[in-house]
């Protein structure tokens, strides 16, 4: 536990901070770009799935972030903790404010009329965040740069405004146009996402270490 705890405080000051105050930023910013009163179902639906979906983004990728440097990988690789118990708290954490920041956001759209199922919104936007974090965290963990991590995902969010033709059970708005089965899809494709992230940086990390 205590091992524990003076991870989370060092990740939190030098790491989880920032990213979290953005958050904080786009959620709060929410009532300048969308509306955020009297919303009917859909209109709820084109929030959590085209704004707050964001969030995955945001949070879950800079989890390999502290590594970048070879130094500090190799330093973390030579510790008797595994790097994966590491790169395991810090999303621990992320998933937890994500989960926190989401929850508040849907109160704060009950509480200005809105019409909605809660725990389907929740999952909604659980589904893509989670997605699109983890298309970002696996892609960190293959290529170990962070402008692809941030871009690759941005890009599939971005061309799934063209409809949802060519992404089947993996688009990212279904729920403005009454489809939920999707989010399932995405939820667990997210979830593979990270596990496989994980995994495969401690592989790296694991590899770099032996040859140096």
């Amino acid at each position: 536990m205590e091992k524990f705890l003076k991870i989370s405080a060092v990740n939190f000051k030098y790491n989880l901070l920032p990213h979290l105050l953005v958050s904080m930023l786009l959620c709060l910013a929410a009532p300048l770009f969308i509306g955020t009163r009297n919303l009917d179902t859909y209109q709820v639906a084109k929030i959590m799935e085209a704004y707050l979906c964001l969030l995955g983004i945001i949070l879950l990728i800079p989890v390999f972030i502290p590594d970048m440097n070879k130094d500090i990988r190799d330093l973390i690789a030579s510790k008797r903790m595994p790097v994966y118990s590491l790169h395991i708290i810090r999303t621990l954490w992320a998933l937890f404010f994500l989960v926190l920041m989401s929850l508040a956001f849907l109160g704060v759209l009950k509480g200005e009329n809105c019409a909605f199922d809660f725990g389907e919104m929740f999952y909604t936007v659980m589904a893509n965040a989670l997605f699109l974090g983890g298309m970002g965290m696996f892609v960190f963990a293959l290529f170990d740069q962070a402008v692809f991590a941030y871009m690759i995902p941005l890009v599939y969010y971005v061309i799934n405004f063209g409809g949802r033709k060519h992404f089947g059970n993996f688009y990212l708005f279904s729920m403005q146009v009454g489809h939920f089965t999707e989010k399932h899809y995405l939820l667990a494709g997210g979830l593979i996402f990270m596990a496989g992230a994980v995994l495969l940086r401690k592989i790296v990390t694991s590899f770099s270490f032996v040859l140096s």
